[in-house]
């Protein structure tokens, strides 16, 4: 899948410490998390196993999203109404810094927190205001993003230097 990661995205990545997803329109799409990065969230069990936390919030209380997040073995908080608030806890709460943050998107309410963290990554579906403000735009749909950008930091983690096959 990854010929060669561009040496800005590694050295983006391989620092990232916490990856937080806004789960809203994202995680409850409803459609099922299979392809390339598989449906059981093993890109993110790896990166925990090397000191990388998930972390989704939401604005709404979903059962989709709970047991989406669940499949996936990544902490969920919601009820969240205000993303800018949230995240500056949430840095706290994990004592990071903005440059160890990756921050997985599509929302214009999530522009303010996209300015702040190293690294965002938005939907394939994301509006253009947000692809604007972003990183990188995932190849992957819904809950697909999650396990796409996972196996991205896992390979920057590993080779630093890049990697080709």
């Amino acid at each position: 899948m990854f010929q060669k990661l561009r040496t800005d995205l590694v050295k983006k990545l391989a620092g990232i410490k916490l990856v937080l997803v806004n789960a809203d329109g994202f995680i409850s799409d409803g459609a099922p998390v299979h392809g390339a990065h598989g449906p059981n969230g093993f890109h993110v069990r790896a990166l925990k196993g090397n000191d990388v936390e998930f972390v989704a919030f939401s604005k709404s209380r979903d059962e989709l999203i709970s047991s989406s997040a669940e499949r996936l073995g990544i902490t969920l908080h919601q009820g969240i109404s205000e993303n800018s608030r949230y995240y500056s806890g949430i840095k706290d709460d994990y004592a990071v810094s903005d440059d160890q943050v990756a921050f997985i998107c599509r929302d214009h309410a999530d522009i303010p927190v996209m300015k702040r963290v190293i690294f965002t990554a938005v939907a394939q579906d994301a509006p253009l205001e947000v692809k604007a403000e972003s990183y990188f735009a995932a190849y992957s749909a819904g809950s697909g993003v999650v396990s796409e950008i996972a196996a991205l930091i896992l390979v920057a983690k590993k080779y630093p230097g890049g990697w080709s096959e």
